[in-house]
Protein backbone atom coordinates (compact mmCIF):
# COMPACT_ATOMS: atom_id res chain seq x y z
CA UNK A 1 0.00 0.00 0.00
CA UNK A 2 1.26 3.79 -0.42
CA UNK A 3 0.04 6.75 1.21
CA UNK A 4 0.89 9.92 0.18
CA UNK A 5 -0.17 13.39 1.87
CA UNK A 6 -1.36 16.46 -0.07
CA UNK A 7 -0.05 19.49 1.05
CA UNK A 8 -1.41 22.76 0.98
CA UNK A 9 -0.48 25.93 2.10
CA UNK A 10 -2.50 26.15 5.09
CA UNK A 11 -3.41 23.04 5.82
CA UNK A 12 -2.70 19.13 5.23
CA UNK A 13 -4.73 16.39 4.00
CA UNK A 14 -4.23 13.12 3.69
CA UNK A 15 -4.87 11.11 0.57
CA UNK A 16 -6.57 7.36 1.78
CA UNK A 17 -3.76 4.86 0.58
CA UNK A 18 -4.42 3.25 -2.32
CA UNK A 19 -2.64 -0.07 -3.67
CA UNK A 20 0.32 -0.40 -6.00
CA UNK A 21 -2.02 -1.30 -8.50
CA UNK A 22 -3.52 1.44 -10.53
CA UNK A 23 -6.92 2.44 -9.86
CA UNK A 24 -8.37 3.82 -13.01
CA UNK A 25 -11.05 6.18 -11.81
CA UNK A 26 -13.60 8.05 -13.81
CA UNK A 27 -11.50 11.43 -12.92
CA UNK A 28 -8.11 9.73 -14.18
CA UNK A 29 -9.65 8.51 -17.55
CA UNK A 30 -10.97 12.04 -18.00
CA UNK A 31 -7.54 13.33 -17.64
CA UNK A 32 -5.94 10.48 -19.42
CA UNK A 33 -8.42 11.37 -22.59
CA UNK A 34 -6.89 15.14 -22.60
CA UNK A 35 -3.40 13.90 -23.07
CA UNK A 36 -4.81 11.61 -25.79
CA UNK A 37 -6.37 14.59 -27.58
CA UNK A 38 -2.83 16.73 -27.39
CA UNK A 39 -0.83 14.56 -30.12
CA UNK A 40 -4.18 15.19 -32.25
CA UNK A 41 -4.43 18.18 -31.91
CA UNK A 42 -0.82 18.73 -33.21
CA UNK A 43 -1.33 16.28 -36.04
CA UNK A 44 -4.17 18.72 -36.78
CA UNK A 45 -1.63 21.94 -36.91
CA UNK A 46 0.67 20.14 -39.25
CA UNK A 47 -1.33 20.67 -42.72
CA UNK A 48 -0.91 24.40 -44.24
CA UNK A 49 -5.14 24.22 -44.51
CA UNK A 50 -7.88 26.71 -43.13
CA UNK A 51 -10.18 23.72 -42.21
CA UNK A 52 -7.38 21.49 -39.80
CA UNK A 53 -6.48 24.59 -38.21
CA UNK A 54 -10.19 25.33 -37.33
CA UNK A 55 -10.07 21.77 -36.22
CA UNK A 56 -7.25 21.55 -34.09
CA UNK A 57 -8.34 25.17 -32.64
CA UNK A 58 -11.89 23.47 -31.72
CA UNK A 59 -9.80 20.18 -30.51
CA UNK A 60 -8.21 22.17 -28.22
CA UNK A 61 -11.05 23.94 -26.69
CA UNK A 62 -12.52 20.48 -26.08
CA UNK A 63 -9.14 19.46 -24.39
CA UNK A 64 -9.84 22.21 -22.17
CA UNK A 65 -13.39 21.52 -21.13
CA UNK A 66 -12.56 18.36 -20.00
CA UNK A 67 -9.78 20.08 -17.25
CA UNK A 68 -12.75 21.36 -14.89
CA UNK A 69 -14.27 17.77 -15.66
CA UNK A 70 -11.72 15.72 -14.00
CA UNK A 71 -11.74 17.53 -10.61
CA UNK A 72 -15.57 17.49 -10.29
CA UNK A 73 -15.34 13.72 -10.62
CA UNK A 74 -12.65 13.37 -8.44
CA UNK A 75 -14.31 15.38 -5.65
CA UNK A 76 -17.91 14.26 -6.51
CA UNK A 77 -17.10 10.44 -6.62
CA UNK A 78 -14.70 10.90 -3.36
CA UNK A 79 -11.57 9.29 -6.10
CA UNK A 80 -8.76 11.92 -5.33
CA UNK A 81 -6.15 10.14 -5.64
CA UNK A 82 -1.80 10.43 -6.00
CA UNK A 83 -2.12 9.14 -9.95
CA UNK A 84 -4.70 12.13 -10.09
CA UNK A 85 -2.84 14.89 -8.51
CA UNK A 86 -0.15 14.17 -10.45
CA UNK A 87 -1.41 13.65 -13.84
CA UNK A 88 -4.00 16.76 -13.72
CA UNK A 89 -1.45 19.36 -13.74
CA UNK A 90 0.54 17.40 -16.36
CA UNK A 91 -1.96 17.14 -18.75
CA UNK A 92 -2.32 21.04 -18.43
CA UNK A 93 0.93 21.36 -19.36
CA UNK A 94 0.89 19.16 -22.42
CA UNK A 95 -1.58 20.81 -23.92
CA UNK A 96 -1.01 24.47 -23.06
CA UNK A 97 2.75 23.86 -23.87
CA UNK A 98 1.91 22.58 -27.15
CA UNK A 99 -0.76 25.21 -28.18
CA UNK A 100 2.35 28.12 -27.94
CA UNK A 101 4.77 26.35 -29.32
CA UNK A 102 2.16 26.03 -32.37
CA UNK A 103 1.45 29.63 -31.80
CA UNK A 104 5.39 29.96 -32.51
CA UNK A 105 4.77 27.59 -35.54
CA UNK A 106 1.96 30.42 -36.68
CA UNK A 107 4.38 32.94 -36.45
CA UNK A 108 2.04 34.90 -33.76
CA UNK A 109 3.69 34.46 -30.91
CA UNK A 110 7.48 34.91 -30.26
CA UNK A 111 9.30 32.14 -29.14
CA UNK A 112 11.21 33.65 -26.75
CA UNK A 113 7.86 34.11 -24.93
CA UNK A 114 6.83 30.20 -25.51
CA UNK A 115 10.95 29.87 -23.99
CA UNK A 116 9.26 31.54 -20.76
CA UNK A 117 6.30 29.38 -20.64
CA UNK A 118 7.63 26.35 -21.11
CA UNK A 119 10.31 26.98 -18.98
CA UNK A 120 8.26 27.85 -16.33
CA UNK A 121 6.23 24.36 -16.77
CA UNK A 122 8.73 22.23 -16.77
CA UNK A 123 10.90 24.01 -13.97
CA UNK A 124 7.60 23.59 -11.77
CA UNK A 125 6.82 20.23 -12.91
CA UNK A 126 10.54 18.98 -11.65
CA UNK A 127 9.88 20.95 -8.21
CA UNK A 128 6.83 19.26 -7.44
CA UNK A 129 8.71 15.52 -8.48
CA UNK A 130 11.54 16.44 -5.93
CA UNK A 131 9.29 16.94 -3.13
CA UNK A 132 7.07 13.80 -4.06
CA UNK A 133 10.25 11.59 -4.17
CA UNK A 134 12.22 12.86 -1.22
CA UNK A 135 9.55 14.45 1.24
CA UNK A 136 6.97 12.24 0.06
CA UNK A 137 4.42 14.64 -0.40
CA UNK A 138 1.99 15.66 -3.32
CA UNK A 139 1.54 19.34 -4.20
CA UNK A 140 -1.60 20.41 -6.00
CA UNK A 141 -2.34 23.53 -7.83
CA UNK A 142 -2.99 25.94 -6.09
CA UNK A 143 -5.19 29.41 -6.83
CA UNK A 144 -2.51 30.63 -9.16
CA UNK A 145 -1.94 27.82 -10.90
CA UNK A 146 -5.32 27.04 -11.65
CA UNK A 147 -5.57 30.83 -12.73
CA UNK A 148 -2.85 30.79 -14.54
CA UNK A 149 -4.23 27.47 -16.07
CA UNK A 150 -7.44 29.39 -16.99
CA UNK A 151 -5.55 32.30 -18.62
CA UNK A 152 -3.49 30.36 -21.01
CA UNK A 153 -6.58 28.09 -21.75
CA UNK A 154 -8.88 30.88 -22.92
CA UNK A 155 -6.04 33.00 -24.55
CA UNK A 156 -4.61 30.15 -26.22
CA UNK A 157 -8.09 29.14 -28.00
CA UNK A 158 -9.03 32.82 -28.65
CA UNK A 159 -5.82 33.06 -30.67
CA UNK A 160 -5.98 29.58 -32.03
CA UNK A 161 -9.96 30.71 -33.52
CA UNK A 162 -8.49 33.89 -34.61
CA UNK A 163 -5.69 32.57 -36.66
CA UNK A 164 -7.95 30.75 -39.59
CA UNK A 165 -10.70 33.10 -39.28
CA UNK A 166 -8.40 36.33 -39.86
CA UNK A 167 -7.94 34.35 -43.40
CA UNK A 168 -11.59 34.76 -44.20
CA UNK A 169 -11.87 38.56 -42.56
CA UNK A 170 -9.63 41.27 -43.14
CA UNK A 171 -10.57 42.99 -39.94
CA UNK A 172 -9.62 39.81 -37.94
CA UNK A 173 -6.69 39.59 -39.75
CA UNK A 174 -6.07 43.68 -39.00
CA UNK A 175 -6.96 42.98 -35.03
CA UNK A 176 -4.60 40.12 -34.66
CA UNK A 177 -1.30 41.46 -33.76
CA UNK A 178 -2.10 43.95 -30.91
CA UNK A 179 -4.88 41.60 -29.55
CA UNK A 180 -1.72 38.57 -29.85
CA UNK A 181 0.24 40.96 -27.90
CA UNK A 182 -1.90 41.81 -25.07
CA UNK A 183 -3.48 38.43 -24.07
CA UNK A 184 0.85 37.37 -24.35
CA UNK A 185 1.19 39.70 -21.78
CA UNK A 186 -1.61 38.88 -19.36
CA UNK A 187 -0.62 34.97 -20.13
CA UNK A 188 3.21 36.15 -19.50
CA UNK A 189 2.15 37.71 -16.03
CA UNK A 190 0.04 35.08 -14.81
CA UNK A 191 2.39 32.38 -15.89
CA UNK A 192 5.40 34.31 -14.04
CA UNK A 193 3.93 34.99 -11.00
CA UNK A 194 2.44 31.57 -10.23
CA UNK A 195 5.62 30.04 -11.01
CA UNK A 196 7.05 32.34 -8.21
CA UNK A 197 4.31 31.56 -5.84
CA UNK A 198 5.28 27.77 -6.40
CA UNK A 199 8.77 28.32 -6.20
CA UNK A 200 8.30 30.49 -2.78
CA UNK A 201 5.76 27.14 -1.45
CA UNK A 202 8.08 25.10 -2.06
CA UNK A 203 11.52 26.52 -0.68
CA UNK A 204 9.24 27.29 2.51
CA UNK A 205 8.25 23.33 2.73
CA UNK A 206 11.98 22.43 2.15
CA UNK A 207 12.89 24.67 5.45
CA UNK A 208 10.30 23.38 7.42
CA UNK A 209 11.01 19.75 7.28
Amino acid sequence: MVSRTVCYKDEEMKIESVPEKINMTLANKVTLARIILVPVFIVFTVPDAIWTRFVAASIFVLACATDPLDGYFARSRSEVSVLGTFLDPLADKLLTMSAFIVLVKYQIVAAWMAIIIVGREVTITGLRAIVSQQMGAVIPANRWGKIKTLVQMVGGSILLFMIPSSQYSPEVSLRLPPVANLIMCVILAATVWSGWVYVKECMDYFRNT
